[in-house]
C-alpha cells in the first residue's frame, strides 16, 4: 500500500516533533539534574527518550496506515472492526513498551514513556503556531 501525500507530510511533521521532544527531554532532564533537582543523568536518559519517541512516532504510523486502510474499506462494519483491532493492538504494544522499560533495568521508564505523549503534543503545538489550520485536516 503506498501511503498517500498527506498522510507522508504528516508522518514527516510527527517525526520532527517526536525528535524534537527527545532532545528537549534529554536536555531538560539534564539541566535538572545538574541543577539538583534529585534526578540523575546518564547515557540511559536520552537512550530512552529516543526510545520512546521511535515507539510513538511507530504507533502513530500504525494509525495513519490503518486509517488510510478503512478508507478504502467497503462496509461499515469491516471499517469499525478494522479500526477497533488496530487501537487494542496499538494499545497492548505501548502497554508492553512500558512494562518492558519498567522491567530492563538499564532504561529510565519516565523517560521513555514522556515522549508517548509527543505526536499529541505536536498537533497541538501545530494547530498552537497556525501550521495546522481546522480547514486543513482534511476528510471532510
Amino acid at each position: 500500500m503506498n501511503l498517500q501525500p498527506d498522510v507522508k507530510r504528516e508522518l514527516r511533521h510527527i517525526g520532527i516533533g517526536c525528535a524534537a521532544g527527545a532532545v528537549l527531554l534529554s536536555a531538560g532532564w539534564g539541566v535538572l539534574a545538574a541543577a539538583g533537582a534529585g534526578l540523575s543523568f546518564g547515557w540511559s536518559v536520552p537512550l530512552s527518550a529516543a526510545l520512546g519517541a521511535g515507539v510513538a512516532w511507530l504507533n502513530f504510523f500504525g494509525l495513519a496506515v490503518t486509517l488510510q486502510k478503512a478508507v478504502h474499506c467497503d462496509s461499515e462494519t469491516g471499517r469499525r472492526n478494522l479500526l477497533r483491532a488496530s487501537d487494542i493492538y496499538r494499545k497492548l504494544g505501548l502497554g508492553v513498551f512500558v512494562a518492558a522499560m519498567v522491567l530492563i533495568p538499564v532504561f529510565n521508564w519516565v523517560a521513555a514513556a514522556i515522549p508517548l505523549l509527543f505526536p499529541q503534543l505536536t498537533i497541538f503545538a501545530m494547530y498552537a503556531f497556525g501550521r495546522k489550520t481546522p480547514s486543513s485536516k482534511g476528510g471532510e
